[in-house]
């Protein structure tokens, strides 16, 4: 039986201390939906990783700017999906914040790493090249490239064998799992080797080299492939070279080349694989001594800027580059710079734009033909020159080409972009055509 005293103390307290003592038990925020209520810090728990068939998880885990145990946060999402799309390894990348379980998802599709590619040249004097290269982009799951190559040279339209070269190289990558990364190459065979004279062919050499080289690269940003970094090597060859037709050149001369490389880079952008954001830098020099071992003395520089702004968000971008360089010393034949290809100035063939000093420009427009397009169609205009012994190549005093192209990407193969382009080069009125793989920057 309760007693009418304690009731009476009871309602005389609430009366005194109000409602608010009443709410307080149980007191709480209404939200119209569970968007608009505070998202309390998560804590990454675990990482699953789905989809891998090839990569090893270790190759997605170091990428990450997370790891168990961190705190999430928003920015953790967009920077763990470009770092992997930057690998170039995968088709898909989609990284989910913690679920209820702390656990972080990570859901990516291989691409293809086996590249078998055949290739084949022919210039305006007949020379003629066949070959065929072997690349594995991702090595033990472990983003590693491995790649072998052989090159025959084939006369005048495929007519004769005049000689063979093999080459060779392997980049490993983030040595344990660190910001260091080693690559190694080498070379050997005999080509044949042709001199020009004001852009028209004046002798050809049989030239018989054999070279190798190695460089460590080291990483200053959170990963390679993100923010500076810094690149040591050495290289060394030995060439000899036997005339075989026209006047003998003072330039074209037997040596052992010893040379050290240095260099410094800087590179933020976002592989989208069909299309690129972003900015890259890089500058290198090249030190070939007697003291090293040589028999000349060259001293050689260059570098290059490009940016890829995007235009809409669908993938159309504008895109250029400046690039410089220069070579002092007893610089031999060849040890020119040749611009005149079709990943430096367009609307010109090797042995048309050679020299000491160098400069130039690409701008291009890459437009898919709808979003997202897997096709996309290219405007370029590459603009620049390039002096030999103070005197600018083919007598002019700019040196332009343009043109247009095509790039298609086969979004499951690594480096899956194969590019067609035809360029007018105005100072020899002339088109080019080529044909290759990547874009031209």
């Amino acid at each position: 039986m309760v007693r009418p005293g304690l009731i009476m103390i009871a309602i005389s307290c609430l009366l005194f201390a109000g409602p608010s003592a009443l709410l307080a038990a149980d007191s709480y925020t209404h939200y119209a939906n569970e968007d608009e209520a505070p998202t309390l810090p998560r804590v990454i728990q675990d990482i699953a990783i789905s989809g891998l068939q090839k990569t090893r998880p270790v190759t997605v885990l170091r990428e990450l700017p997370f790891t168990t145990g961190d705190t999430w946060r928003d920015g953790f999402q967009p920077t763990a999906e470009r770092r992997l799309r930057n690998t170039g390894l995968f088709a898909e990348v989609t990284v989910t914040p913690p679920d209820d379980l702390g656990v972080v998802h990570i859901r990516v599709r291989d691409r293809w790493s086996l590249f078998l590619l055949p290739e084949g040249s022919r210039s305006d004097i007949g020379k003629t090249t066949a070959g065929i290269t072997f690349t594995e982009h991702n090595l033990w799951g472990l983003n590693h490239n491995l790649r072998l190559a052989t090159r025959e040279e084939t006369g005048k339209n495929f007519s004769a064998l005049k000689g063979t070269t093999v080459s060779g190289s392997y980049l490993w990558r983030r040595i344990g799992d660190g910001s260091v990364d080693m690559g190694v190459s080498a070379n050997a065979g005999r080509r044949v080797f042709d001199t020009f004279q004001n852009a028209l062919l004046a002798s050809e050499y049989r030239e018989k080299n054999v070279g190798w080289a190695a460089k460590l690269s080291m990483a200053h940003g959170p990963v390679p492939g993100e923010g500076w970094s810094s690149s040591l090597g050495f290289s060394s060859s030995i060439s000899n070279f036997t005339l075989i037709a026209g006047p003998a050149s003072p330039t074209v001369i037997d040596k052992h080349r010893n040379a050290i490389q240095a260099g410094i880079a800087y590179q933020f952008v976002d592989d989208r694989i069909t299309w690129l954001t972003g900015t890259q830098f890089d500058y290198n020099w090249d030190i070939a001594h007697k003291s090293l071992g040589s028999n000349i003395n060259v001293y050689r520089q260059s570098s290059s800027l490009s940016s890829h702004i995007p235009l809409t968000d669908g993938g159309s971008t504008f895109d250029f580059r400046i690039s410089g360089g220069g070579a002092t010393g007893s610089v031999a034949q060849d040890g020119l710079f040749d611009i005149g290809n079709n990943s430096g100035l367009r609307g010109y063939l090797p042995g048309e734009l050679q020299g000491t000093y160098y400069t130039y420009s690409n701008i291009e427009a890459r437009v898919p033909i709808k979003p997202e397009s897997n096709f996309h169609l290219v405007g370029f205009t590459d603009i620049g020159q390039i002096w030999n012994q103070g005197r600018p190549a083919l007598g002019k005093n700019v040196i332009v080409g343009v043109g247009a192209g095509a790039r298609l990407t086969l979004r499951w193969l690594v480096k899956g972009t194969f590019r067609t382009d035809v360029a007018y080069g105005l100072a020899t009125s002339r088109f080019r055509f080529y044909f290759g793989t990547n874009q031209a920057f």
